[in-house]
């Protein structure tokens, strides 16, 4: 695989990695609330086990896709020497800053990441988030130079 894309794949798993965990946890207490809320509704009449089903449904898809999303990140995430792997946190710090000054939600920011690391072009997220600015540039071909050599060793 090119080494432009196994950057992008390195970047857009660890990045995500870092956006899933607040997500996932965001997603269960809402989840909890609903279940709790709709337990709750219950006692009062037998009516609203009828707003169970619905929100067992839409509590189940999360679920599901919320480990799809973890498991495509697992998959694709490409192997790393520990200065790489150094090179690329280094890099996602830069990036989640970045992020963090657009003020991209988390939710939108994990399926932009997850859509990049699944199929990475250099159009992609990441590669125009580290082509636009000038600081992530330099850092992204110091990180390209460092895979090419470990494609090619």
């Amino acid at each position: 695989m090119k080494a432009s894309l196994l950057v992008i794949r390195a970047i857009g798993t660890e990045f995500a990695n870092r956006v899933y965990t607040p997500v996932v946890i965001m997603a269960a207490l809402l989840s909890a609330i609903l279940i709790g809320g709709t337990l709750w509704l219950t006692t009062i009449s037998l009516w609203w086990w009828l707003l169970g089903i619905p929100v067992v449904i839409a509590v189940s898809i999360v679920i599901a896709f919320s480990i799809l999303i973890k498991l495509i990140i697992r998959y694709v995430m490409p192997s790393q020497t520990k200065a790489q792997r150094r090179a690329i946190k280094q890099f996602v710090d830069k990036l989640q800053t970045l992020s963090d000054v657009i003020q991209t939600p988390k939710v939108i920011l994990l399926f932009r990441l997850a859509r990049d690391v699944a199929a990475p072009t250099k159009d992609g997220f990441v590669g125009n988030l580290s082509h636009t600015s000038l600081s992530l540039k330099k850092d992204f071909s110091a990180l390209l130079q460092s895979f090419r050599s470990d494609t090619y060793a």
